[in-house]
């Protein structure tokens, strides 16, 4: 717990046939397998699949799977699940839509302005500053071993996310290691790696600096007999012919000044010497350093270093000014950018674009300096902060696709200022309240992935948290509609980690009573909380199957109640733009499963279901629903004649949270991790 760690699947071999479609559609190969194209089972995600050619490397395999489920950051492709089958070893990562470096620098004639090629570079520097230093509390660092062009992957704004990790390794900070076995791209290998078998996170940076130079000269590092680094380097000290290498689309006036100062980093980084290489925060600072001048937003080096990347612990934030007993946040926001208030009006261009509001906070749209779009909340007043904090604290340590990332937060402001990923479709009540086509096929996927998000956030793998402000409101949505829950100035967690011994990775009744003894008010607060959960998803469920966003959600289940009541159905409430013929068993189901969330009867409580519990039934009626082909054929509800089993003896609503089950039980440990 508190780890931000990838929530990773386990596939099995018929799982991987039916995602890839028994391997049709292949999109790339290399030494090691086949890439191909999927399609993550009842979702419209597509995913990547990589299928080894070997199946006798389980160990090393198990070895990348481990570091790359580890890196739970903003420039590294997600990890979704692997899979190891008798004759194969297979990885599952999320799949990036502009496709690699490589391919767009060196086979596209796609135009790339010079601040998005810096973007792209800072991108990289980002996520390998983060592994050289993710795990430097335990005294181990992450050698990424594959820098190249090709394992560098950009989404539609250009942001750079890192992929392949099957080279890399957990290095200790103290302890020199070698190996036998030098393995990689030659054309990118450090020659001291490739001479010595000296494993070093400096390898990393000698092979980003071969990235920087593809980036402004647009050339392969090797064209035949012709090696870039030579050329660049004896160009660079002609300035005449510095200019005849850097790619003309990008060489003019303005730009020549950057230009030489990116290649003379990207020449630093490829020195033999190698404790005279940069370490990749001292790359990544001057990365953003030069943004900054190309934006014109620095006039000289100086200045911008004396300012530049200023992290909490070297400063006094207004808001720790106004509360110091609320120091602790610093150590527990460690593992999220802090920015300055001269950084923000930078990324918010002085906050020009105004996506919105209310009587809490106003939305900003920003960009960062590796071109990934943010949305900056400002907040309007300090009446709330401690909460609004305490939720980025919680925030700050879970990873899941359908929970909105933080990526930062200002302290340094009077009001508190927090920066998260950017939604481009906005809230799902937005949605609601406009007329746009909304098949029922988006909505069962908005509540699938609510429901799941809800369910690891209620799981132990998070410290069990309640959300305790579920709505349509805090469900966003990206342009594909992939929804991700939102705000968590209400959240609570129940164990954290420091109420954990070391090696403790169970959740169960002596740990449970421990944290109720000690902390009685946040056991029936997260308690209360899970429940109110659920109870509000329940009212997100009559929102998506009814169209209705302008009433209260205790009004809303009452109308639902009486339809039910009345009717035995709840037509009469259905969105008229999804009730079609055979949707109408589906709706019901929803509806019934909608009513059993928001039951209110204390005597009843405990039949209302957990969030793993929706978001299986979820899963089961569209699984139903979907082997419908025809409006002839018979649609089989999957919720009719399912009772919930019996209540008695009553266990506490907390173990009926956790351990999905109703009965008690003399043991019932559950993993957290």
């Amino acid at each position: 717990m508190g780890a931000k760690w990838q929530s990773v699947k386990i596939f099995t071999e018929d799982d991987i046939k039916r995602i890839t479609s028994n391997y049709s559609t292949p999109i790339g190969e290399g030494g090691f397998g086949v890439v191909y194209k999927g399609i993550l089972d009842d979702d419209c995600d597509l995913v990547v699949v990589k299928r080894y050619i070997r199946a006798d490397l389980k160990e090393e395999f198990m070895e990348e799977v481990n570091i790359h489920s580890q890196m739970g950051h903003k420039n590294v492709v997600r990890l979704i699940g692997y899979c190891i089958g008798e004759s194969t070893l297979t990885l599952v990562t999320e799949y990036i839509t502009k496709g690699n470096l490589d391919d767009i620098l060196h086979s596209t004639g796609t135009s790339i302005p010079l601040d998005k090629r810096l973007g792209i570079a800072i991108g990289c520097a980002e996520a390998l500053n983060y592994m050289h230093s993710i795990h430097s509390l335990s005294d181990a660092l992450v050698f990424h071993g594959d820098i190249k062009p090709a394992n560098i992957l950009l989404d539609d704004n250009l942001t750079t996310k890192v992929s392949d990790f099957g080279l890399s390794r957990l290095l200790s900070s103290s302890i020199t290691r070698y190996t036998m076995t030098v393995r990689g791209t030659i054309d990118y290998m450090d020659p001291v790696y490739f001479h010595e078998g000296r494993l070093t996170t400096k390898s990393d940076v000698y092979s980003f600096g071969i990235v920087l130079l593809e980036l402004i000269a647009r050339q392969r590092v090797r064209q035949g007999d012709i090696n870039l680094i030579g050329t660049f380097k004896e160009a660079f000290a002609n300035g005449n012919e510095f200019k005849k290498i850097v790619d003309t689309a990008i060489a003019n006036e303005n730009s020549f000044k950057i230009l030489k100062e990116t290649g003379k980093l990207a020449i630093e980084c490829l020195t033999l010497d190698v404790s005279k290489r940069p370490q990749m925060n001292d790359v990544l600072e001057r990365l953003q350093m030069l943004k900054k001048i190309l934006k014109g937003k620095a006039e000289d080096t100086r200045s911008i270093l004396s300012t530049h990347h200023a992290w909490l612990k070297n400063k006094s934030p207004s808001f720790l000014k106004r509360n110091a007993s609320n120091s602790k946040i610093l150590l527990e926001l460690s593992n999220i950018r802090k920015f300055t208030t001269e950084e923000l009006n930078e990324v918010t261009e002085n906050y020009s674009y105004l996506l919105g509001g209310d009587a809490s906070a106003k939305f900003y749209k920003g960009t960062l300096e590796d071109n990934t779009v943010v949305v900056v909340r400002k907040f309007l007043s300090a009446g709330s902060e401690e909460a609004i904090i305490s939720g980025g604290v919680i925030l700050s340590q879970i990873f899941h696709k359908n929970i909105i990332k933080l990526f930062g937060c200002c302290l340094e402001s009077e009001t508190l200022i927090l920066l998260y990923e950017n939604m481009s479709r906005g809230s799902l009540q937005d949605i609601l309240g406009k007329k746009e086509d909304f098949p029922l096929e988006k909505r069962m996927r908005i509540a699938i992935k609510t429901a799941e998000a809800l369910e690891y956030l209620h799981s132990s793998a998070t410290g069990i948290i309640g959300h305790g402000n579920v709505a349509a409101s805090t469900i966003l949505l990206d342009n594909s509609f992939l929804p991700k829950l939102s705000d968590f100035s209400s959240a609570c967690m129940l164990i954290k980690e420091s109420e954990t011994t070391t090696g403790d990775r169970l959740i169960n009744r002596v740990l449970l009573g421990r944290v109720l003894n000690n902390n009685p008010c946040r056991y029936s607060s997260v308690l209360m909380k899970l429940e109110s959960d659920v109870y509000r998803f329940g009212g997100v469920l009559l929102a998506l199957i009814s169209r209705e966003k302008n009433i209260r959600l205790d009004e809303l289940v009452d109308k639902f109640t009486k339809a039910y009541q009345t009717n035995n159905s709840g037509e009469v409430m259905f969105d008229k733009d999804i009730t079609n013929e055979e949707d109408i068993t589906v709706l019901e189901d929803i509806g019934r499963l909608a009513l059993k969330c928001t039951i209110l009867n204390a005597d009843e409580m405990v039949m209302r279901p957990t969030m793993k519990e929706v978001a299986e039934q979820l899963n089961m009626i569209r699984r139903s629903w979907k082997k419908c082909p025809t409006k002839e054929a018979t649609y089989v509800s999957e919720t009719e004649g399912i009772a919930v089993t019996s209540a008695e003896p009553r266990l506490p609503n907390m173990m009926r949270h956790l351990f999905g089950y109703r009965h008690v039980s003399t043991s019932d440990p559950i993993r957290t991790c």
